[in-house]
């Protein structure tokens, strides 16, 4: 299976809660699960998304982990799936999936 892996860190222009509306808003898919933490004085926040795409018939998954503390902002970009046939091809769904959410995050302060 084929897989886009992105890391990105944040500079605290906008919060997390701030950064996930955005991403839900402009990230075009089904919200699949939303999970959110706040262990300490860290902020944890696991978006899933899951997307149709018709060029090769079949869906893409996105997984995207943010966390925050006074001190640092991150993010984890993960694009899965999107594969389809023998040998199991996106023709670049999963990464195309996950460059939507790295334009979303760079748009907000993050690098």
């Amino acid at each position: 299976m084929e897989n886009t892996v992105i890391t990105l860190t944040g500079s605290h222009t906008a919060d997390i809660r701030t950064l996930t509306r955005l991403l839900k808003q402009g990230i075009s898919a089904d919200l699949i699960s939303e999970s959110q933490q706040e262990p300490g004085n860290a902020r944890i926040i696991l978006l899933c998304f899951e997307k149709y795409y018709l060029r090769n018939n079949s869906y893409a998954s996105l997984t995207i982990l943010l966390t925050e503390d006074d001190a640092e902002q991150t993010a984890e970009i993960i694009g899965f799936g999107g594969g389809n046939g023998l040998f199991n091809i996106s023709f670049g769904a999963n990464s195309n999936f996950a460059n939507t959410a790295v334009k979303i995050l760079k748009e907000h302060g993050f690098s």
